[in-house]
């Protein structure tokens, strides 16, 4: 029994995205279909990636609400690139680093200044979004480049973008990362008891500041991937990108109150979510209405995320 326990608390997450999976492919015809399947999958990458990068602010107990303008500054000074014709590596290196250095940024006054993560990333991505809109006269940027389109139209079976199939492996790469190396381990510790990893001679100040580079780094990646679904870059793009990627991550299993989670764990947390959302287009849930379930679900998460660490403490 305790075996079964243990399995249910370790895998709760897979189990229920696919019990929802089977539940909903035996009550709807038209979501066991290749088109659902497609529409799921290809919705996945591009938050997928960012969420990716999230679980590396959460696992040193930080914030970031920034990271949806940095995905628009980065995606719109590449797209901008490309429309200018410089060469599309030139302009994919330029974009990640864009999103790097505001991560640096971003990281720079919390790191260094210890200043509350929440203000700080929420002034910074005021101050993004005004540089996106800026330069692009707030005007969306778009363009077909033959590049983007060519990896739009790579499907394997027909189904799966190939986009998907990098998310997955830069999933796999960062839970090695995590896991196998010092540097990774250390992240954890720091968000553990950052007091504790003071005192072992950490330099805590810089494991915060690389968190918040890594996340400008991946939502620049997610930004790229974004354009290779709708070859379009404005200030406003990602508006919404905390409230889709927040949820993912915590309810995959990375604490909130940090040293706890994982990359892998954020994969299957992006499912979940994407699973329920495509579910409730099937149920043909009014599209206003959509916004206020998603908000349960993550008032939901927060409260059940506090509840773990509460049950963890007493342990």
């Amino acid at each position: 029994m305790t075996l079964v326990k243990k399995a249910f608390n370790n895998y709760r997450i897979p189990l229920l995205a696919a019990v929802i999976f089977v539940v909903m492919s035996l009550v709807n015809k038209n979501f066991f279909t290749p088109y659902n399947i497609f529409t799921i999958v290809d919705s996945i990458s591009g938050y997928g990636i960012v969420a990716l990068g999230f679980t590396f602010i959460l696992l040193v107990g930080q914030l970031d609400i920034s990271f949806g303008s940095v995905i628009a500054l980065s995606a719109c000074v590449f797209m901008m690139m490309l429309q200018a014709q410089i060469n599309f590596v030139l302009a994919l290196i330029a974009a990640l680093a864009v999103g790097c250095a505001c991560g640096a940024v971003t990281g720079f006054f919390v790191a260094t200044f210890r200043l509350s993560p929440f203000i700080v990333s929420m002034t910074m991505q005021l101050a993004y979004k005004g540089i996106a809109l800026t330069i692009t006269n707030q005007t969306p940027v778009s363009v077909p480049h033959p590049v983007l389109q060519a990896i739009n139209n790579i499907k394997l079976f027909n189904i799966f973008p190939i986009v998907f199939f990098f998310f997955l492996l830069l999933a796999v790469l960062t839970e090695l990362f995590l896991r196998k190396t010092q540097f990774g381990r250390n992240l954890y510790l720091v968000g553990g008891n950052i007091n504790v990893a003071d005192n072992l001679g950490l330099k805590s100040r810089n494991y915060l500041w690389s968190a918040y580079i890594f996340q400008g780094l991946y939502a620049a990646i997610g930004g790229v991937v974004m354009m290779t679904r709708q070859f379009s870059a404005s200030g406003n793009l990602a508006l919404q990108g905390p409230m889709e990627v927040i949820p993912m991550v915590i309810v995959g299993g990375t604490s909130m109150a940090g040293g706890r989670g994982g990359a892998i764990k954020t994969v299957w947390g992006v499912v979940l979510l994407k699973i329920i959302y495509n579910s409730m287009t099937m149920f043909s849930i009014p599209a206003p209405l959509q916004p206020f379930v998603k908000g349960l679900i993550l008032l939901a998460v927060i409260v059940s995320d506090k509840y773990m660490e509460r049950r963890h403490e007493k342990i």
